[in-house]
């Protein structure tokens, strides 16, 4: 059963909870209390809309407090949630269906809300362990019910938070997702690349890159979408082979399973437009062709299609053409 028709059928089903009541307000019960608490934050976001100052919105302290008793649901000691397992998966599912209605939004204003919903508490330990638990099992559900605005969301903020570079030694299998995920033509800027780089460089590296290569999706959507964006990273970063990423992209080329191949034709193609022709680092596009295609992720047919159409230079020319 899909994600989405699973919360469907649980919506009205999930036992109440008594939330902890507001000053100037009834107390509600769960989940009517997450969706009212969701309602206010997109309301005090709207009051800031001209100048959309979502830092005022994340400090505000009666908004936070709302958050804390009625979405998060914290208990009396602080440390975790009062909802039952299956209440905080009903909860996903709210949060889900709440970032999916805004979609549309500007990219800005989006990622407000997810600041404010989840930022809102960094430097309280632990009321902020609450909600990043919470944020952990959400991610994990996003790709599959589904609800990629998250994804972007969650990347802007790892790249923004060089601290959460250790997620790598607790969560190695919540951080693959991310490794394939999170790389997008919009997203992929140094600091992004710094973070991803030292996930793969860590002691945590294998288990990361094995979880990668053993979970088809993943698997799938990494070999397609995430491979070839690091490839043009690297080849136009200017850090050459000196880049840690380097050494991660081009050593996948030997320990990939050969289906689904690594696709690096887009960034190929990309090179070698007008626009970026120029731009790159002829050492490093010239490993990646001679370790794609003796990983048969380019074919010889591709490979001589190709070489007229990049210029190299004679030595790394001459040496391609030998393995055509």
């Amino acid at each position: 059963m899909h994600a989405r028709d699973w919360f469907m059928e649980r919506r009205g089903a999930t036992g109440a909870i008594a939330a902890s009541p507001s000053p100037a307000r009834r107390q509600q019960a769960f989940p009517a209390c997450a969706l009212e608490s969701l309602e206010q934050v997109t309301k005090f976001c709207g009051h800031q809309s001209q100048k959309w100052r979502a830092p005022a919105a994340v400090r505000n302290t009666e908004l936070q407090h709302l958050l804390d008793n009625d979405l998060f649901c914290v208990s009396s000691h602080r440390r975790d949630s009062r909802l039952t397992p299956t209440q905080q998966f009903h909860l996903i599912g709210i949060l889900c269906d709440y970032f999916n209605e805004r979609s549309a939004e500007p990219r800005g204003h989006q990622y407000s809300y997810f600041e404010v919903i989840f930022c809102g508490r960094e430097g309280e330990a632990l009321l902020h362990d609450v909600r990043i638990a919470l944020l952990m099992n959400l991610c994990s559900l996003a790709v599959q019910y589904p609800c990629y605005s998250l994804l972007n969301h969650v990347s802007q903020w790892l790249h923004k938070h060089r601290f959460l570079m250790p997620l790598a030694d607790e969560v190695p299998e919540f951080v693959s997702y991310f490794v394939a995920y999170s790389v997008t033509e919009v997203t992929i800027r140094s600091s992004l690349i710094e973070v991803l780089a030292h996930w793969l460089t860590s002691t945590q590296s294998s288990r990361i890159i094995a979880f990668i290569k053993e979970t088809p999706t993943i698997t799938k959507y990494f070999a397609t979408n995430t491979f070839w964006l690091l490839v043009l990273y690297d080849c136009t970063s200017g850090c050459g082979q000196r880049s840690p990423l380097h050494g991660v992209t081009t050593m996948l080329y030997a320990e990939w399973a050969k289906t689904p191949p690594l696709n690096i034709k887009p960034a190929l193609e990309a090179l070698i437009s007008e626009d970026q022709e120029t731009k790159f680092e002829p050492i490093v596009l010239y490993y990646h062709l001679h370790f794609a295609r003796l990983s048969n992720c380019l074919s010889r047919k591709e490979l001589a299609e190709l070489l007229p159409r990049i210029h190299l230079g004679d030595n790394y020319q001459t040496l391609l053409e030998s393995l055509r």
